[in-house]
């Protein structure tokens, strides 16, 4: 048996330029707050794309499924769940609007830092930080 035929192809730079996308960061003090990594990931990357939303919009930015899959890596399932979460907890608010109709995002910023700061506030043996 040869062992040319076993070889693994060399690792270049180019390889892994293809193989390694940008990353997909998220902020980890958020997963207690929205029971998650998935819900963490969403509300990570709609705070994010909120900092770049004009004071007209009022924090309103659209996104579609395909958006948010090619940002964040979420299937439509983990976003819909994520979504429904962050919904339920008060961080997320959501609307159909225009023609076609585009689903419209906004954090709802204040209901987040205040699930922040009493998750801080929090004993460490009841799942506080």
């Amino acid at each position: 048996m040869k062992h040319d035929a076993l070889e693994r192809p060399s690792i270049t730079n180019e390889l892994l330029l293809q193989v390694f996308d940008l990353p997909v960061s998220f902020h980890r003090c958020l997963v207690p707050i929205t029971g998650g990594v998935t819900s963490a990931l969403m509300l990570s990357q709609a705070i994010w794309i909120s900092q770049g939303v004009e004071q007209t919009a009022e924090g309103w930015f659209a996104r579609s499924q395909d958006q948010w899959t090619e940002e964040t890596g979420l299937s439509r399932w983990e976003q819909e769940t994520a979504r429904r979460a962050l919904r339920g907890a008060g961080f997320l608010e959501e609307r159909r609007a225009g023609m076609p109709a585009k689903l419209w995002f906004r954090v709802r910023a204040e209901s987040v830092w205040q699930a922040l700061r009493a998750n801080a506030e929090r004993p460490m043996n009841e799942g506080g930080r």
